[in-house]
């Protein structure tokens, strides 16, 4: 089957980097309906988004408050150290990452030449098998 979380090139996590996580998740439960669950990680707290059941997405905090709040797209690849490596040597600059998230996959974020950030990840077996 077909989905963004096993298709190369696919836009498949929605992320908001957020100075208030509280503030935020109050925001859009009322604008779209979304609700919200909540894991606890070596960060902090990651909310997770659900719409209808299925999640779309998270919201964690800033951890550099200088950051404002930001939303990331990520984009599902096979392999995100090539992709870290490509980008940079393509004058991207790698901005955190590549690392393991425990039973999700690998991740890393890029700033492309034009300063524009973006994520990439490659889920693991076990959290393809978790969709929805």
């Amino acid at each position: 089957m077909t989905s963004p979380f096993n298709t190369h090139g696919s836009l498949s996590w929605h992320e908001l980097t957020s100075t208030n996580p509280e503030e935020a998740i109050k925001f859009y439960s009322k604008v779209f309906g979304w609700s919200f669950s909540t894991l606890d990680l070596p960060h902090g707290r990651y909310y997770l988004i659900e719409n209808h059941g299925a999640n779309i997405g998270g919201i964690t905090e800033s951890l550099t408050p200088e950051m404002p709040s930001t939303w990331t797209g990520y984009i599902t690849v096979e392999d995100v150290d090539e992709v870290a490596i490509n980008a940079r040597a393509l004058g991207g600059e790698l901005i955190y990452g590549p690392e393991d998230i425990p039973r999700i996959g690998r991740f890393c974020w890029i700033k492309d030449p034009t300063g524009a950030i973006i994520a990439a990840i490659s889920y693991s077996p076990i959290s393809k098998t978790e969709e929805g």
